[in-house]
């Protein structure tokens, strides 16, 4: 059996302290404080981060003033809104590095829902992780000190603490859906900021929207523009013109109109529409509509109308009933309206857009969007026109496109084809030898990455052994255990930027292998391109990056491949 090391290292699970004493012969430790505070919202407010704080200060003081060891502050280390059912917090890493480089050796926590409310994640730093790094903990509220010689019955009670903060950390949501359920039944509005119109108040345990006295006419405004108006256009432009800031302007400066001396960030139909809609104008409150663990909108859970939390007169209403109600008959109106549109003919049905990912507007950079409607000819055949604009050519809300931007299909198909055919005629022409070069140059690449990824294991797998080295020199004495921790952290360092380059190199291989993708298709484009003369979607996705259109139907387009195709040509 090897020998153990002098400095002072003990079985795993068997706490220890620090040998460390001063010129009295007291022990001396270097104590990190650590507080946590959760997103919780029944957080109780003494278990803010500075009472924390000054409850482990206070204990230290009195420890120190027993006479039998002495305790210095060196570092306080904080996690504001952070989950105590993982490790996986910034302040606690930099207390555990901290600890491995040997400048903490002392953990003190409040109690121990403040450390971890993770049953084995927390048991394991307390009874193996910290004894093996010669770390004393400090739970002041639970009375465990891992530092005094202590007994069964606190052991044992800190695996109990440790297990109720996990089944706690568990429950926690049941219970938080259960009384968001009745606070939206009881009709409190427990969504974030206020709809646009509103202000929210408590009153006693309910928080009611009440009329926001700066923007309640507007909403009004709005209501009665859109009936007699009729349209969701006509209506922002009265705001824009008006200079009426939109809600999140507002929700960011307070002003409900902008100053003639500062750029306008105007309203748009979405906007408008969302507010017409919405029956939170006419006093009734809909909540519950999706899941409360939704995170962003990629996640939320959208739930069943039955399922929705609805109560009728919960507030004042901006807009009498009678409003609400011809708003929402002239919505319909519109709808239908448009949805004839759409459908105008089921002879003539809408193609793919295949300029989609590529066609933007050359001035303000939006992306075009298409338009088409049918055409009846003389003899009475009919035929699908399309064409595309920028929506915010000409409009109110911003001034960055002032001018109309318009192209049609028919009119941009007579500028790419000739294009397309004047830089690819080389190809066109030699179409075997294109797809020899793309082959071997292709090849070549991807014969590098694999050299260059071979080279990264072996690397990883040298710091692997030199690991498993030191840690056997350690175990036999050989290397002490300030020098092993040191050691080892600096290889952990070495062994993640390995693991960093190897997935950039992944990517890199995946990136090879969508190009390797892209040139087949554009050698199949290219094919298509001489044999039939036409544009397809496979050809723009494959030959075309951009194409930018600008007012008068002047088109630049970006060519994918030109650079890389004229490479081994002479």
């Amino acid at each position: 059996m090897g020998r153990v090391s002098k400095r002072g290292t003990s079985t795993i699970g068997t706490p220890v302290v620090s040998n460390r004493v001063t010129s009295g012969g007291k022990k001396r430790y270097k104590a990190g404080i650590y507080a946590r505070l959760s997103a919780d919202s029944n957080e109780r407010k003494n278990e803010s981060i500075d009472v924390q704080e000054e409850i482990a200060r206070k204990h230290i003081e009195r420890l120190n003033r027993g006479g039998q060891e002495v305790i210095d502050i060196i570092e306080c280390y904080r996690d504001l809104g952070k989950t105590g059912s993982n490790f996986d917090r910034e302040g606690f890493r930099r207390l555990m590095q901290d600890i491995r480089l040997g400048d903490i050796d002392c953990v003190v926590v409040k109690d121990l829902s403040r450390f971890g409310r993770n049953y084995l994640e927390a048991g394991n730093y307390i009874e193996k992780i910290f004894p093996f790094l010669g770390v004393r903990f400090i739970a002041v509220s639970d009375g465990i000190d891992t530092g005094d010689k202590g007994n069964d019955t606190k052991q044992m009670a800190s695996e109990i603490k440790n297990l109720v903060n996990d089944m706690y950390a568990k429950d926690f949501s049941k219970k938080a859906k259960t009384g968001l359920k009745q606070r939206r039944e009881s009709g409190s509005y427990v969504g974030g900021p206020p709809p646009y119109g509103y202000k929210a108040v408590w009153e006693g345990k309910i928080r009611r929207l009440v009329p926001d006295e700066n923007t309640a006419e507007i909403v009004k405004h709005i209501y009665q523009s859109f009936i007699e108006l009729e349209g969701y256009k006509a209506v922002t432009d009265d705001l824009n013109r008006r200079r009426v800031n939109p809600p999140a302007v507002y929700k960011q400066t307070g002003e409900v109109f902008c100053p003639s001396d500062r750029e306008y960030k105007g309203w748009d139909k979405s906007t408008a529409e969302r507010i017409i809609k919405s029956g939170i104008y006419a006093g009734t409150l809909v909540q519950g509509k999706t899941s409360i663990t939704a995170r962003d909108e990629s996640s939320r859970i959208h739930k069943p109308e039955e399922e929705w939390v609805v109560r009728e007169n919960a507030h004042e209403a901006l807009v009498s009933a009678e409003l609400y109600q011809k708003a929402q008959e002239t919505r319909n109106r519109i709808d239908e309206a448009s949805a004839s549109c759409r459908h105008q003919t089921g002879g003539v049905p809408i193609g793919e857009n295949i300029f989609d990912h590529v066609l933007y507007c050359g001035v303000c950079g939006r992306k075009m969007t298409r338009h088409s409607y049918v055409k009846i000819y003389a003899d009475g055949h009919k035929g699908r026109m399309e064409g595309y604009f920028c929506q915010n050519g000409g409009q109110t809300k911003t001034g960055v496109c002032p001018e109309s931007n318009r192209i049609s299909k028919q009119e941009l198909m007579g500028v790419l084809i000739p294009l397309l055919r004047t830089e690819f005629a080389v190809y066109l022409d030699k179409p075997k030898r294109f797809v020899e070069a793309g082959k071997e140059q292709i090849g070549s690449a991807i014969a590098r990455l694999e050299k260059e990824r071979d080279d990264l294991r072996r690397r990883t797998l040298r710091l692997e052994e030199e690991n498993t080295g030191a840690y056997m020199s350690y175990r036999e004495g050989k290397m002490s255990r300030k020098e092993y921790i040191c050691f080892k952290t600096e290889q952990e360092e070495r062994l993640r930027e390995l693991k960093k380059q190897e997935e950039e190199q992944e990517e890199r291989q995946k990136g090879m292998e969508k190009v390797q993708e892209r040139y087949v298709k554009a050698v199949h484009s290219l094919l298509k391109l001489k044999d039939t003369g036409g544009v397809t979607t496979e050809m723009v996705d494959s030959l075309i990056e951009k194409i930018h259109v600008y007012p008068g139907k002047r088109v630049e387009a970006e060519l994918r491949y030109t650079n890389e195709m004229l490479e081994g040509w002479d």
